[in-house]
């Protein structure tokens, strides 16, 4: 290996004073308007797509300079978190510190994984995915702090919309630019986008249907209607082509959600709702009895499971012999190195920690033991069951559909337990975040009309008077 030279190093120390400089002005301008470190959060897997060159399958390949800035990103994020935090602990005196209860659970998780490096059977995986989790916990924090009114609620989620719209475009143009890259190289008949895997493309899709439901509901003329309706239609085809059929079931449980969570399932509401269930009973019968090229795994049957109860058989059985401490936080499909589950030729049973186990609570119990596993239900569970208590409303319905789909997939993907590390995870835990900031019953007399409410903090929380 050629060493470096004099002529190398002046250009790398260029290159780190620009990115620190850079670094420092979005430190700065991001300790005054927070929403902007909730934006570079949400592109952080966007620059991990574009540089991934979409080998899949490759389960030991090197990480590439996409993976380096993703995580630059959100170490960056959870450095204007932690300064973010500071400025809260110092307005203690205004009442806004009643939520510290729950980011102590949630810090106590995030340390419990980086603890658990001491005893994992992949230290560098762990120490590497439970340190990022640690700055993306700091950024949780300073969210927290800084979303106390509902403006600053309303920024986030049009952020959130506008990166997703951003993501459709992107993907629908690549068809035409990069037409090597949009098809799976280990499943041609399934549609990727630029992203690393069909199912990653599904999820994406089922993250956008919600955000755009609640966009619809805020806009009062026919085009801007119109157009939101195709890009239904655009996200549904891309759904489609993706051939990710997990993806694709969370999504319609979060359209029967949204007329009951928005309040909107009314009678005269009814022929609508009824349409509605119509349609999405014919398309399920439509796909089971055409199967797509996307859709058609190994076995002839589309509802196969393709080999994860045997994935799933395998955790239980290594969970029984270590059931307190785990094997480490995020060793993933690490625990398969044993030689009783080894498979020759199938990479998913490689025993590589970028191997997934397809279920997200067999993963964080793998990983963590049963009680990492209580832990991280109860952080799941505060919020939405206070979710759950509110009047109907859009963002009950929007907020509280984006946890159930996370939770529901979660079931057949690694999907919310990874921190940051993904698209999915990152979402549910940005919108648990929002969840535990949105009012308590008792005080919450919400319309549907943007103008009809404000918002004060009040308790830790976003309550509306």
């Amino acid at each position: 290996m050629n060493s470096f030279s004099s002529h190398d190093i002046v250009p790398l120390i260029l290159l780190f004073l620009v990115g620190f400089a850079a670094g420092l002005l979005i430190v700065l301008y991001s300790l005054k308007r927070y929403e902007s470190a909730v934006a570079l959060i949400l592109l952080s897997p966007w620059v991990h797509w574009l540089f991934n060159p979409g080998h899949e399958g490759d389960m030991e390949s090197a990480p590439t300079l996409g993976t380096y800035i993703r995580i630059s990103m959100v170490v960056l994020a959870g450095t204007i978190g932690i300064f973010q935090l500071m400025r809260h602990n110092q307005q203690k005196h205004n009442g806004h510190n009643k939520g510290l209860p729950y980011l102590l659970l949630l810090g106590g998780f995030v340390f419990y994984a980086l603890f658990s490096t001491l005893y994992s059977i992949d230290k560098k995986y762990t120490v590497i995915r439970s340190a990022e989790f640690v700055f993306f916990f700091f950024f949780l924090c300073g969210f927290y702090c800084w979303l106390n009114d509902r403006m600053r609620l309303d920024k986030v989620l049009n952020i959130y919309c506008m990166i997703m719209i951003c993501g459709i475009v992107i993907n629908i143009t690549a068809f035409a630019l990069f037409p090597g890259r949009v098809r799976s190289s280990i499943m041609p008949d399934r549609f990727q986008g630029l992203l690393e895997h069909p199912n990653s493309l599904g999820a994406f899709c089922m993250l956008s249907y919600p955000i755009l439901m609640w966009q619809y509901s805020r806009f009062n003329d026919i085009i801007g209607k119109l157009l939101l309706a195709f890009l239904f239609c655009i996200i549904f085809l891309m759904h489609i082509l993706s051939g990710s059929r997990s993806s694709l079931i969370t999504a319609v449980i979060g359209f029967f959600l949204w007329p009951i969570m928005s309040g909107k399932a009314e009678l005269n509401n009814a022929a609508k709702i009824l349409v509605l269930v119509l349609i999405v009973i014919f398309g399920v019968i439509f796909l089971l009895h055409l199967k797509p090229a996307g859709f058609k795994r190994s076995t002839s049957d589309i509802t196969n499971l393709t080999g994860r109860t045997e994935f799933w058989q395998g955790c239980i059985r290594l969970i029984k012999e270590k059931p307190i401490t785990g094997y480490g936080y995020g060793v993933a499909g690490k625990i398969w190195s044993d030689q009783r589950f080894q498979k020759k030729g199938q990479f998913l049973w490689s025993g590589s920690a970028r191997a997934s186990l397809h279920n997200g609570y067999l993963s964080i119990t793998v990983g963590l033991g049963l009680p990492g596993l209580l832990i991280w239900l109860s952080l799941v569970l505060i919020p939405l069951q206070q979710v759950v208590r509110l009047c109907p409303s859009n963002y009950k319905a929007l907020i509280l559909i984006m946890l159930v789909q996370g939770i529901v997939l979660n079931f057949f993907e690694t999907s919310i337990v990874s921190g940051s590390q993904i698209l999915t995870s990152l979402v549910f835990w940005l919108f648990l975040i929002m969840a535990q900031r949105l009012p308590v019953p008792a005080t919450a007399v919400e319309t549907n009309s943007l103008t009809a409410v404000s918002f004060i903090p009040v308790s830790g929380r976003i309550h509306a008077v």
